[in-house]
């Protein structure tokens, strides 16, 4: 009886645990205005900096072209992605009505 007594008390005192939060009041967001030039500069180089990199062909610090050290890794690196692309290819040209274009053809009186 003393093991149900102390599971009861405990239940109901975590009870209050299960009350839903007080609805907080929100603040009226600030008016944003345009960001300032040097601001939007910054965020358009921050945007094209992964394509920088790449356009000149340096990656990871190596000074090589993504970053491929030993022909090896280039070798296997189009091995593979011609592996894929030879099967997707193939899974594509099996496709029935392959020549249509999916997303031009609907139903006019559906819309």
């Amino acid at each position: 009886m003393a093991i149900k007594t102390l599971v009861a008390s405990v239940l109901l005192a975590s009870a209050s645990a299960l009350q839903p939060a007080p609805k907080a009041t929100l603040a009226k967001a600030p008016k944003l205005s345009a960001p300032k030039p040097q601001y939007q500069l910054a965020a358009a180089a921050t945007a094209f900096a992964p394509f920088a990199a790449l356009a000149g062909g340096q990656s990871e610090g190596t000074g090589l072209s993504l970053g491929i050290d030993d022909p090896r890794e280039g070798t296997v690196l189009w091995a593979i992605g011609g592996f894929f692309f030879f099967i997707y290819y193939n899974w594509a040209k099996e496709q029935p009505d392959s020549d249509s274009d999916f997303f031009a053809e609907y139903d006019e009186r559906r819309l």
